[in-house]
């Protein structure tokens, strides 16, 4: 995660680019006798990447990550020198391939100068006036009733049969011959291509070290856009969660005025309880923690506002949606089981997601399972966010010290602000009541509902009122104090520049005044009276002195200086705490550094 920070830091980007697997290299040495020319070329184009973004990071506060990138440029020029970059084997990659292809040049053009002549004497055997090459082989399109008056080999008809291709008598030697440096050119091609991949192989461990770097590099420069598209900050790893206006990535990207989280657990232990309405955003609570806490993990910025703080949690246990299957014969209720199963088996440091905790059951036997749960995972220690809608479990939580509810807020409509502190009510019967369902049916709903849970549900409705109108007044008095303390803030800065003006003020007229005293002791000293000049002098230096600007010395270990009050020289020989130690005659002095003067040479 610093590595991410220090390239945020930076403020230089670049596109990186690695076409290569771990281990890429070393598996195709294993299978294949030699590397292809494309290959090759592939390689050598990643080697003046690897060579040009080592140049465009050189001087960037985040070199170190690209400095101990190879240098291939010996490499590259091999390859460049054999490998063409469409992949072709060069006419000078070796002599004997140069050799080879001069060869074919002169034969192929005496093939052509023959044929060209037999075409040129009989025109009209021929459908086409032009030389055919069939399968490596020069052959001339001759009608099919003339086909015998060309002496040759046949090796193919035209797809009406109206055309012979025919290979004539007086070029089957020099085909012959072409057919041999073919394949004399094919071995000398793979005699080259081996050559450069022994080369390679040579370096295989510096280049698959590099692959991974580069691999490295580009997770990280992908961490570092990730973060910036989402406006993320670094997270501080700590014990507990404390989200400030935090947000799910994906609704942080995908929405404009999405809902920030807040959420502090570091008052009442480990466990949250959340409740409220259907598509309140309980569900979206637990997902954005658990993506949260796995981003971090992951080095990863994570869209929260600055001091944000989550643990390093060893797993995140996450029992969200329905994970039956006929095919391993489960239920509803037995996946979740299954779930809590694993959690409760695995490390004390993991943070578990529960939604909708056993509520697959009879309420009865749910409450009680869910009850049994939370105090298993309370006692191990673990972090648990489970959601639920169950009276009863919300009651059991109010009653421990080591738990703590929270609600989605619903005013008239799921507001998706999670309130800590106070459960909240479902609301499923006016949600229904918003959807249409008939005023019967919900009537009818009401009369059936119990008395004291109803009346418990208004409680949690007045308490979460209540709340709002505390943190609007909270909000307004936070609003006063924060302009009072711009306010006072100003003043302060407002006096602090009078007085400092007014220093300056006074500090210029003192100065004047010392002068024009100065002139004045100047004329006195015309005239024979030493003594009052002398008292003058005192007098007027004692009572307006003026300390002028004096710019600091510091001098180094070793240096002659002279101390400015006792207008001596002697020697630095230490310094402590932006005080020197001087040196006179073997006195030694501790001064500041305003009081010492640096000695011109020839002074």
């Amino acid at each position: 995660m610093d590595r991410v920070n220090n390239i945020m830091l930076s403020g230089k980007y670049a596109q990186l680019y690695c076409p290569f697997e771990p281990g890429y290299l070393e598996n195709q040495l294993a299978v294949l006798p030699h590397l292809t020319a494309g290959q090759l070329i592939e390689l050598k184009n990643w080697f003046i990447f690897i060579h040009s973004i080592k140049k465009e990071f050189k001087t960037s506060g985040i070199s170190i990550y690209f400095d101990k990138l190879g240098n291939y440029h010996d490499i590259v020029k091999i390859i460049e020198h054999k490998i063409d970059d469409s992949e072709q084997i060069s006419d000078n990659a070796s002599q004997e391939l140069f050799r080879i292809r001069v060869q074919k040049k002169k034969v192929r053009s005496q093939i052509k100068q023959t044929l060209n002549a037999i075409l040129m004497n009989r025109q009209s055997i021929f459908s086409d006036s032009n030389i055919v090459e069939r399968e490596g082989r020069f052959v001339l399109p001759v009608l099919r009733n003339f086909k015998k008056d060309i002496s040759g080999i046949i090796h193919a008809y035209s797809n009406t049969g109206e055309t012979v291709f025919i290979e004539p008598v007086e070029i089957i030697d020099m085909g012959a011959r072409i057919r041999e440096l073919n394949d004399l050119e094919k071995e000398e091609i793979e005699r080259i291509l081996r050559g450069l991949t022994d080369i390679i192989r040579a370096d295989t461990g510096r280049i698959e070290a590099d692959i991974d770097t580069m691999i490295d590099l580009d997770m990280l420069f992908a961490k570092v856009r990730y973060a910036q598209d989402l406006k993320a900050n670094m997270p501080i790893f700590s014990g507990n969660i404390n989200i400030m206006g935090g947000y799910h990535p994906i609704l942080k990207l995908l929405i404009k005025d999405a809902i920030s989280l807040n959420l502090k657990m570091n008052g009442q232990g480990n466990i949250l309880l959340v409740s409220g309405p259907n598509a309140g955003g309980k569900t979206v609570v637990l997902k954005t923690v658990g993506l949260l806490a796995l981003m971090a993990k992951c080095g990863m910025f994570i869209p929260v506002g600055e001091g944000s703080t989550i643990p390093f949690y060893d797993e995140v246990y996450a029992d969200i949606g329905d994970e039956q299957s006929i095919e391993y014969n489960l239920s509803t209720f037995a996946a979740h089981i299954n779930q809590i199963k694993y959690a409760l088996e695995g490390s004390t440091k993991s943070l578990v997601l529960l939604d909708e905790l056993m509520s697959q059951t009879s309420v009865e036997e749910g409450s009680a399972l869910a009850v049994a749960i939370l105090e298993r995972f309370a006692k191990r220690g673990n972090t648990v966010l489970a959601t639920t809608h169950n009276e009863d479990l919300k009651i059991f939580v109010s009653r421990r010290e080591d738990m703590m509810n929270a609600g989605m807020e619903f005013l008239d409509r799921p507001t998706y602000r999670l309130i800590l502190g106070i459960p909240q009510p479902s609301n499923a019967i006016k949600l229904a009541k918003n959807l249409g369902i008939d005023k019967q049916v919900i009537s009818n709903a009401i009369d059936h509902l119990d008395k004291d849970k109803m009346s418990l549900n208004t409680l949690f409705e007045d308490l979460a009122h209540e709340l709002k109108a505390i943190k609007e007044e909270r909000e307004k008095l936070s609003s006063l104090i924060k302009e009072y303390e711009i306010k006072l803030g100003d003043l302060n800065h407002r006096k602090k520049q009078e007085m400092n003006s007014l220093k300056e003020k006074y500090r210029r007229e003192l100065i004047t005044s010392k002068r024009n005293i100065e002139k004045l002791i100047k004329e006195l000293k015309k005239r024979p009276k030493p003594e009052v000049v002398h008292k003058v002098r005192e007098f007027f230096e004692e009572k307006l002195s003026v300390d002028e600007d004096i710019e600091p010395y510091y001098p180094e270990s070793g240096e002659i200086v002279r101390i400015r009050q006792l207008k001596r020289t002697g020697q630095v020989v230490d310094e402590q705490s932006g005080k020197f130690k001087i040196s006179l005659d073997n006195i030694f002095y501790w001064v500041d550094a305003k009081e010492i003067e640096r000695i011109e040479e020839g002074n």
